[in-house]
């Protein structure tokens, strides 16, 4: 999509990290194994793929085995009706290069039984074959899904990695794992949108002699394996030449139903987890901007480099009721470098 224009938004959020925080789960509920001997490398950890830092790239030493991996996460999570993830994002991967292919699944039993989920879509870098993912290039991959099974088995969730052809041509690289929720706003925002490029690393100072001094601690984010939001087939060094700044988002929401703005029960576990409104994904499960999340400019567009924001909420928006039953609203947005 050309010019980051502005549709009918959608954002991807983590439900993982959301339930980090509240300390649903910690480190022990995530796991790394392997069919065979492969393990991550020693400068590497499970948990690194999941610190929301695309750019902290954690290594896989696989090159020339077959072994099948697994990237289980246990959410304890154990109401059915309460699942809620429908969406995998891969941010900063070398899957291509490294031969690789992968699948969600899910389990009530720690996958003595094991679902694979259901009606998968390839939104970004992805062909659905067998119920497996196969990247077409390097960089970054999003995929959303329905639950086969119903509301069952939604408390174990992992991420099945195997050769797409018979060995692994390179050790695999893995930036960072989303699994969470998606939610498509009701409608565009409202035509008046502010939109800032922020260069905050610079730093200026003015001599006695009234000369302007500049020294920039950094222009722009680290590379997620390539630039962000980047595909290329190859491995290519980051470009130097590529966008500098931070952007910033600040737009208005008007005349929002209150369905679509806040959950049915605010008090209750069932409707924040099940609830599919602005306040619950977009302000509790980031905390008021804590967590980062994926925002998609055009729900309806998907081109992979330019299509996307990694941002995090940067204001606590507030609420006016304009009609009954009706609210307004503003949100800023802040790149996540």
């Amino acid at each position: 999509m050309s010019y980051q224009r502005i549709g009918t938004p959608k954002i991807y959020v983590d439900n993982l990290n959301w339930l980090f925080a509240l300390g649903k789960i910690d480190d022990t509920d995530f796991s790394f194994s392997s069919s065979g001997s492969v393990d991550l490398s020693t400068n590497s950890d499970k948990m690194g793929m999941f610190d929301m830092k695309p750019s902290n790239l954690q290594q896989i030493n696989c090159n020339t085995a077959n072994d099948t991996l697994f990237i289980t996460v246990d959410t304890h999570i154990t109401t059915d009706s309460q699942v809620d993830n429908n969406f995998v994002a891969i941010l900063g991967h070398n899957f291509l290069e490294a031969g690789a292919k992968f699948q969600i699944e899910q389990s009530d039993n720690n996958f003595s039984n094991t679902f694979d989920v259901g009606n998968q879509t390839a939104v970004v870098n992805s062909t659905v074959s067998s119920g497996f993912h196969v990247p077409a290039n390097n960089g970054w991959s999003l995929v959303t899904f329905t639950d086969r099974t119903g509301d069952n088995d939604n408390r174990y969730w992992r991420v099945r990695i195997e050769p797409s052809s018979s060995v692994y041509s390179a050790n695999l690289q893995i930036g960072a794992i989303l699994m969470g929720e998606t939610i498509s706003l009701p409608h565009s925002p409202d035509l008046q949108i502010n939109r800032q490029f922020i260069f905050d690393g610079v730093t200026k100072q003015t001599s006695v002699g009234g000369q302007t001094y500049a020294n920039a601690q950094y222009l722009s984010g680290a590379d997620w394996f390539l630039d962000p939001f980047n595909l290329s087939s190859t491995r290519t060094t980051p470009d130097a030449l590529r966008k500098t700044g931070r952007q910033s988002w600040d737009m208005k929401f008007s005349y929002l139903a209150d369905t679509d703005t806040f959950p049915e029960t605010l008090y209750s576990a069932d409707g924040i987890i099940q609830g599919n409104d602005f306040y619950t994904n977009l302000i509790a499960k980031t905390h008021g901007g804590m967590l980062p999340f994926l925002f998609q400019y055009d729900g309806t567009l998907t081109d992979g480099q330019d299509s996307f924001l990694w941002c995090r909420l940067n204001n606590e928006p507030q609420f006016q009721q304009v009609a009954n039953r009706v609210w307004n609203t503003n949100i800023n947005l802040i790149e996540e470098f």
